[in-house]
This record gives structure tokens, sequence and C-alpha cells, in this order.
């Protein structure tokens, strides 16, 4: 462990409250002052301290990890525009539960529990039975609680809160701030999906030590660090071929590895993985080795995100839900209606959406003929007729060439035999070793 990290871990394991100097930590630790200045910096990146005006650096309690789907009672009340009537020292509290009173009283207990946030208009027997199950209101309507109940909600220590909406419109409305929450989702980042536990060499190992260590875990690339675990290459079986058991593995690395960072997202990471042709990433901090990921976890990582039930309502998905397939023996052709959802000011057909059902189109029939995956490089529209709304268009993608790295598709869309837009969209598949990995 380097010093960098020793007082890091120093910091953290620190009381809640206690100061932290760059002095203090200099003559715990013995270590430089600008050593500790740095590592103090960064544990205030991380959380761990926080520096306050006139009092100094103070070791404070990390951010504790929140679902992303929670919310508060402070940001539900933000949400329903409403006014807190009481426990306004509780907002910081998440529902466990949303309950809509819209049933008998007596039905209403099987679902009721602590700390969950109970939905109701003006049943004032309904607010009372809610709070002495230690559920929270949220009264729709603009309605006002009476005193009995507000005293109730104080003595228990609960919150009310008044919306001016109705109950319709407030749930629709939590509904669709927990929806965009898990939306979020989606963006994985790389921290995420990497493999921290990593198996790696150090340059002045040799190629007999990289066929043992290869043995060993069943893997043939490795990362290659110095002492400190500043990262330095990569070294793969290709590197290796050849070579006598006795060659250092620093005079056959590559010195140049497809570094990454723990922040970034994975779908860009994925997108230079396929173009570049990188089978791995080497996940970096400050130039230090702290994982690695793989194609084949990325790939698992949009297995999982495809299998959670937001997954989907993408503008693609959306466009393409309207559009059916068409019995073609010789090219791939949907055919759909240009709903009003799908034009412009003018009540034509938007360009863009045009754009996206035949890039859709031609990214389907290069799945279903080869079975291949792709990422589109350029799309290139060079006809274009206004199509009204309420049009019904077909659009065939017919496969021009299919090479090892690229493939060339025109794209037709045809009114009643008539071709209103044309395109060519040229895209980037991987080799086979790629292919069969992103084959459906």
């Amino acid at each position: 462990m380097t010093k960098h990290q020793q007082i890091l871990t120093f910091i953290e394991d620190l009381a809640i409250g206690s100061k932290v100097s760059v002095r203090f930590i200099a003559k715990e630790l013995d270590v430089s002052e600008g050593t500790a200045y740095r590592a103090i910096k960064e544990a205030e990146a991380k959380g761990f301290v926080r520096s306050i005006p006139k009092v100094g650096t103070i070791r404070i309690e990390g951010v504790k990890e929140r679902q992303i789907e929670d919310l508060t009672l402070r940001e539900v009340s933000q949400i329903a525009e409403g006014i807190v009537i009481c426990g306004f020292e509780h907002l910081d509290r998440s529902p466990n539960k949303f309950i809509i009173a819209a049933m008998e009283v007596d039905s209403m207990g099987r679902y009721l529990e602590e700390d969950a946030l109970c939905i109701v208009g003006n049943r004032r027997d309904a607010q009372i039975f809610a709070l002495e199950h230690k559920a929270s209101l949220l009264i729709t309507g603009g309605l006002e609680p009476d005193e009995e109940v507000v005293a109730l909600a104080r003595q228990k220590e609960l919150v009310i809160i008044q919306s001016p909406y109705d109950t319709f419109a407030v749930t629709s409305m939590i509904n669709r701030a927990i929806y965009d929450r898990l939306i979020q989702k989606e963006l994985i980042l790389v921290e995420d999906i990497m493999v921290k536990d990593v198996s790696y060499l150090k340059g002045d190992l040799t190629v007999g030590d990289w066929r043992v260590l290869s043995q060993s875990t069943g893997h043939s690339r490795f990362p290659v660090v110095e002492e400190d675990m500043t990262l330095v290459g990569i070294v793969t079986a290709v590197d290796v071929a050849g070579a006598d058991v006795l060659t250092k593995i620093k005079d056959v690395m590559n010195a140049n590895p497809f570094m990454i960072g723990q922040d970034d997202p994975v779908t860009h990471i994925s997108r230079i993985m396929v173009w570049e042709g990188w089978e791995i990433a080497v996940v970096a901090d400050q130039g230090k080795l702290i994982g690695i990921v793989s194609l084949q976890d990325v790939i698992e990582a949009y297995q999982q995100v495809q299998k959670q039930p937001q997954f989907g309502e993408t503008v693609d998905n959306l466009v393409l839900s309207g559009f059916r397939f068409v019995d073609d023996a010789e090219h791939l052709t949907i055919e759909g209606e240009i709903t009003n959802s799908m034009v412009n000011d003018y009540g034509s057909a938007s360009c863009g959406v045009l754009v996206t059902v035949m890039n859709m189109a031609g990214y389907i029939g290069l799945r279903k003929k080869y079975r291949l995956d792709a990422i589109t490089e350029n799309f290139t529209l060079y006809q274009l007729q206004p199509i009204a709304v309420g049009t019904e268009i077909r659009v065939t993608a017919k496969l021009l060439l299919v090479a090892k790295k690229h493939c060339n598709i025109e794209v037709d869309v045809t009114v009643n035999n008539v071709v209103v837009a044309k395109g060519l969209m040229t895209a980037r598949i991987g080799d086979k070793k790629l292919v069969n990995r992103l084959a459906l």
C-alpha cells in the first residue's frame, strides 16, 4: 500500500467529527506535508472530509448510498407542488411504500406500514387511520386537514403534505419522477461492471511467468504494472507468441493499452472497443491499476439492463412500436403508419424520425440475415419528399456490401410503390469472435 493510500485509510478510520489537518497527518504518519495535503484533497473529493470556514477540515459521514428510485418526502412535496403542514424536520425520510386510500378503512390495514406515505383526499377517518399506523400523509385536492389530524401527526412525528392536485394527477407525477430515475440506471459506469481482483504481471517477469499465470487463471491478457501498481502496458498471447520463456515481459508487451476511468460510461467505452478491436480495457486511477473490463463484461451488463422493467421505452423503440415485419425473401422490409407524434410543425414526417426508422431497418436487416451487430458510422439521406401524417409507408433495407469490418446498406421508403425517401447507411461490425458474442 502506498503512502497516499495509507493516509486515505487513516482518514476514513477517524471518528466522525475529528479535525484533520496537513500537519496532523504528516506527524501521525511520518509523511511530507505535500503528500498529506494531496491525500486530504482527495478525501474531500470522495466525501470523507469537509472544509468548514473558521472551523477547519472535519471528518464527516459520507453520503449513504441510496436506491436511485427512492424519493424523500421533501422531493415528493416538490414534485406534487405541495405545502408541508407539519413534520419539517422529517422531510429527509424516504417512504418505503406509497398507498392510495381508495378502499374502506378496514381494508387499508393490510397495506399500511410504518414509514409509508398515504395519498388521501378529505377522508378524515382514513387520515387518522394512516397516522395511527405511523404513515405520513399526502392530502390531495388542496384540502386542509383539521386540527386533530395535525396534532396526531405531530405527536407521531410524521409529515403531512398538502397538494393542490387530485389523487390521479399526484400519483402520475410521482410515478413519472420514479420512472425518470429508473431510466438513469441505463447509464452504466465502468465501476459498476469492472473486475477489481485483477491478475497482473510486472515488467521484469518473463514469458515463462506469463504461461504459468495463464494456465492457472485461464486468461491470456494481463495488465503490466510497476512496483507501485502504475500501469505500464498489457501483454497478450499474441505478444508472447514465439518468444523465449526467459524473455522479459516489458520487452514484448504493448506499451499503449486501452486505458479508461472508473467513471466513464460503458456505452462510450463499448463503441471504442468495437471500433478499435480491443477485447479488454484497463481501468486506472491516476495511472494506477484498479480494475479491468472485458468486452464480455460489457455485453453481460447490457443483458442485465434489458431485463429491467424500465428498459425499452427508448425513442427508437417508441418510434418503431407501430411498425411490423413484411414477408420479403430478398430484403428486410417493415411497414407502418406515420402517426401524429412522428410529424414536424408542418404535418409531414419529421426528418429525424424518418432517419431513425430507416437506420433501425438497416440494423435489423443486418442482424436478421447475417446475425451481426453493428454501430452506425454514417447515414446519408439523399432523397426526401414530404410524407403526410396517417400515410402508410414501407421501409426496405438492401444489404449492398458486408465485409469483415464494414457494411453498406441502402434503405428505401416507399408509398404505394413510389420512392419518397432514400438513404445509405454505413456501419462498422466486429470480427468473428465479437460477432459470435453479439449475435442474438
